[in-house]
């Protein structure tokens, strides 16, 4: 089971679902503060159990893609002392705090906006 998160410049990271799964959780906790409808939807789209999980961040807005970015260093932060055999989720924040620093050739793909509408596992209907 495989999860595919494309990036602003077309780079992508690859993870296990378990593990893109803790690492959307973290950083949808890690942002809440912030942005609280996007970490509803990292949360949720967490908690999605299936063969494959993906998307693309292009499809965020430009201040939701520096959110979901200011997520990452958060939830990197917090796992800093974490050592070298950290498990899959702590892996895959380092993976995406890695990756955001290597620029690939955008590609002029155009990309289907994401719904932060879009949830699953609704617990309180009247979260903004």
């Amino acid at each position: 089971m495989t999860a595919i998160i494309t990036l602003d410049d077309n780079n992508s990271v690859h993870a296990s679902n378990l593990g893109m799964a803790g690492a959307l959780e973290q950083i949808g906790l890690a942002i809440s503060d912030v942005d609280p409808r996007l970490a509803r939807w990292l949360i949720d789209k967490s908690n999605r159990t299936g063969f494959s999980m993906e998307f693309d961040l292009r499809g965020l807005s430009d201040d939701r893609r520096a959110a979901f970015w200011l997520g990452v260093d958060r939830a990197n932060e917090k796992f800093r002392d974490v050592g070298p055999d950290c498990g899959p989720s702590v892996y895959v924040i380092r993976l995406f705090q890695e990756m955001r620093d290597i620029h690939g050739k955008a590609v002029g793909k155009q990309v289907s906006l994401i719904d932060l509408d879009e949830i699953w596992f609704d617990d309180d209907a009247n979260t903004a």
